[in-house]
C-alpha cells in the first residue's frame, strides 16, 4: 500500500513493520510487527496516532497481552 507521507507529503511512503522494545531490566518487553510509515522521498520514519494509542493500550495491559519467552540479547561493542 503506498500512501502520502505526513511529513513532506509526497507519494510513496510504505509502511513496515518492525519490533520495538520498551521499558528496562526485568520491566522490559517487546511488541512485535509494529507498523511504521517510511518515506524514502524524506526519509522520515513515523508512527500514527492510531499505532501510538494501540501501543499505551498494550503498555497498560502488558501482563494479559503478552507471552514470555526467551529472548538472546547481546551489547553492542563497536564503536558509534
Amino acid at each position: 500500500m503506498t500512501i502520502v507521507c505526513d511529513v513532506c507529503g509526497k507519494k510513496g511512503a510504505r509502511i513496515r513493520r518492525v519490533t520495538r522494545s520498551f521499558g528496562k531490566g526485568k520491566a522490559a518487553f517487546l511488541i512485535e510487527a509494529v507498523p511504521v510509515v517510511s518515506c524514502p522521498s524524506c526519509g522520515e520514519s513515523y508512527l500514527t496516532a492510531n499505532t501510538l494509542r494501540e501501543i499505551e493500550r498494550i503498555r497498560l495491559h502488558r501482563r494479559q497481552l503478552t507471552k514470555d519467552r526467551v529472548v538472546p540479547v547481546a551489547t553492542f561493542g563497536g564503536a558509534a
